[in-house]
């Protein structure tokens, strides 16, 4: 069983091929000019998707995930026959470009100049992208295309939500495509995994929005389309909010006690959606309290490529090398070992992926997931007693599991 924590976390695990419940794609069209369209695209979660279609064929940007393809597809097909030419993206989270792998073959592909150095680096080594997947143009500067009789400016932007974002701009739409950089409602998400960083933000942010007109209308990653007076309440807050922040900091250095300050209810009275008030405290916190905003080497990297050349026995010497001189520098948790176990379940590496989660069970005693997917790995090999042994081990930690509940009770009924 997998926590899921966060969008990119969620949409990474469906990348490298776990199961989940599947749920059917449902796509919301608003038509915004002669030849720009907005799709609401919902398969697990909304995502926010603009096309543009007309005599040159269809550009998208951001696409979405795989998993949306066919919905997405119909819906363009609905309103055209044309063929998807030219994908932009506005930054690389996979549940924003996984559906490159299907458009990649036959359409030119933009993104920033940072992205094929993110999607080759981290978690995302275990998505394995296909040489399809990656952008045909990086763009490190501003850059205009003219498609479908209009003009498009892609503008990279330092990092600020991530690493490589990217706005796109609809000029004879006055429609601008802003990602993860200005958006509506309350707080930013920073991904500082993926070159994120809070203390650039506002100065990105206002930036941004200085770059186009009052008139303009804006379409974020996720959520509705914001006006200009949107976006301007969204920076000026932001840029209110660090130094409230910083000044809690100085007295409170403890997480919980800052929180509970609530140094920023005059801002956004109430705890809005996700990411909230509480959520930037505790993004602030960790850029100012933590080298490097806590973000260390990725120990995913280093584990995947020994998986590649051997078997798991000898990616455990690595693993116990790098822990035993290199401990300050990587980054140890149970979720790289868990995600590592699941990719390879699904490479059907039955035997290598119970080595790598018994290793994850010795390193984490004292939690209920590590036992929760050793026990569906010993349940894929076929190995009953020691499934319901670890699902045992599960639910005595956490009697909550509930999907080791469901397990057990399966495993019990199953002759």
């Amino acid at each position: 069983m997998l926590r899921k924590r966060a969008i990119y976390l969620l949409c990474l695990l469906m990348a490298v091929g776990l199961v989940f419940p599947q749920s059917e794609t449902s796509v919301e069209t608003t038509k915004l000019s002669e030849t720009l369209y907005h799709f609401k695209v919902t398969t697990l979660f909304p995502v926010n998707t603009l096309a543009s279609i007309g005599p040159n064929g269809i550009l998208l940007v951001d696409p979405g995930m795989e998993q949306s393809y066919a919905g997405l597809m119909k819906a363009l097909a609905e309103i055209s026959d044309q063929k998807v030419t030219t994908v932009i993206n506005t930054h690389t989270h996979d549940h924003h470009i996984s559906m490159n792998k299907q458009l990649g073959n036959t359409a030119k592909i933009y993104s920033h100049a940072a992205s094929t150095d993110l999607m080759k680096s981290g978690l995302d080594v275990l998505v394995e992208w296909s040489p399809e997947s990656f952008p045909t143009y990086k763009i490190d500067s501003d850059t205009s295309l003219y498609f479908n009789g209009e003009e498009i400016q892609l503008i990279p932007v330092p990092g600020g939500h991530c690493g490589d974002d990217m706005m796109v701009y609809f000029t004879g739409s006055k429609v601008a495509c802003t990602g993860g950089v200005l958006k509506a409602g309350s707080y930013p998400m920073v991904d500082y995994a993926r070159g994120g960083d809070f203390r650039g933000f506002p100065k990105t942010a206002r930036a941004a929005l200085n770059h186009f007109s009052e008139d303009v209308k804006f379409i974020q990653s996720h959520g509705k389309m914001f006006s200009y007076t949107e976006g301007e309440e969204y920076v000026t807050r932001l840029e209110k909010s660090i130094p409230l922040i910083k000044k809690t900091f100085a007295q409170e250095k403890d997480l919980k006690k800052m929180v509970a300050a609530e140094p920023l209810k005059n801002l956004l009275p109430g705890v809005p959606d996700y990411p909230n008030q509480n959520y930037w405290i505790r993004t602030i916190y960790t850029g100012l309290a933590l080298e490097n905003n806590g973000v260390k080497k990725s120990l995913t990297e280093p584990l995947y490529h020994a998986l590649q050349s051997g078997p798991a026995t000898e990616m455990v010497t690595v693993y116990k090398v790098i822990k035993q001189s290199n401990k300050d520098i990587y980054g140890f948790n149970e979720t790289v070992l868990n995600l590592l176990g699941y990719y390879l379940i699904n490479k059907n590496r039955l035997a290598d992926a119970i080595i790598v989660l018994k290793l994850n069970a010795r390193e984490y005693p004292k939690s209920f997931n590590v036992y929760d997917s050793l026990g569906e790995a010993y349940m894929h090999k076929g190995n009953r007693w020691l499934a319901k042994r670890n699902y045992k081990k599960s639910l005595k930690i956490y009697p909550g599991n509930e999907n080791g509940k469901a397990m057990l009770e399966k495993l019990n009924s199953d002759t």
